[in-house]
């Protein structure tokens, strides 16, 4: 009897060794996916970008120091992929850790699920509206990250739900080949998926402006911001989490651009 009863709880124990085994093939992959993933952006970010911006230590940073002391590597970075068409940096590292290559395929799918290098990454890309021109000229363009939980790509978005981050945390910038765009957030709100935030092709006018006041009037808060219809306007979207019916929109105005090109400035002695 005692024979039979070991052998029991060895197949019982064997049994459940299996069962914990074919869990974890389960559950693991995706989180060490997430961690490669967190792991080789941070890579990117250390070999394309060169940033000479000073640490947030309270002191007065000199006015064009987001287009002067950061500077993307292009050449090496189009040579990885020449689908790479820009880079975006929020300001406070910290807290938003938001620094990331901006792809465009033409399409929405590519780069949902494929790493900057073409591999499978659950993470994907940062990537630009397939509708939109590719070098940043239309007045009106979105941009997709998924919302990780580790809160890496846009996961880190969903902090402008907390009361007053918005305060501390209005700009970004985006860099093209030859332009840095200076961005201010203006307003955010959990948007319809498929509805008007997400149509292209906006000109300067009537209909524009009646766009943009309907993005002041659904954001979450008054931010006192009020872009014009001469302005370009910026959505960066990623998930709510809580199902694809609305999608976390923050909207923000280019309040400032200037050239990055090296030759241009040496012309103009800068």
């Amino acid at each position: 009897m005692k024979k039979k009863s070991s052998y029991r709880w060895l197949i019982w124990i064997i049994l459940a060794v299996v069962l914990i085994g074919v869990a974890l093939m389960h559950i693991l992959p995706p989180y060490i996916d997430r961690w490669k993933s967190a792991r080789d952006y941070d890579k990117l970010a250390e070999e394309y970008v060169n940033d000479e911006s000073e640490p947030n230590d309270g002191k007065q940073k000199k006015k064009d120091w987001w287009a002067t002391d950061v500077k993307v590597e292009f050449d090496k970075l189009k040579a990885e992929n020449p689908d790479a068409i820009g880079w975006i940096r929020f300001d406070n590292q910290d807290e938003l850790g938001i620094n990331y290559p901006i792809l465009y395929s033409g399409d929405n799918q590519k780069y949902l699920r494929t790493d900057l290098h073409g591999n499978s990454h659950i993470a994907g890309c940062i990537f630009l509206e397939g509708l939109n021109k590719s070098d940043f000229s239309d007045y009106y363009n979105i941009i997709y990250g998924h919302n990780m939980n580790d809160g890496s790509m846009f996961g880190s978005l969903k902090k402008y739900k907390d009361d007053g981050f918005w305060k501390e945390n209005q700009y970004f910038t985006v860099y093209s080949e030859t332009t840095a765009y200076r961005y201010r957030i203006f307003s955010y709100e959990d948007a319809v998926n498929g509805g008007d935030v997400y149509k292209v092709g906006y000109q300067p006018g009537e209909e524009y402006q009646k766009f943009i006041d309907q993005m002041i009037k659904d954001s979450d808060v008054d931010t006192g911001v009020k872009p014009q219809t001469s302005n370009k306007i910026l959505t960066l979207s990623t998930c709510t989490g809580n199902g694809y019916s609305k999608r976390l929109a923050i909207h923000a105005v280019c309040v400032d651009a200037q050239t990055t090109d090296e030759s241009k400035l040496k012309e103009t002695g800068n």
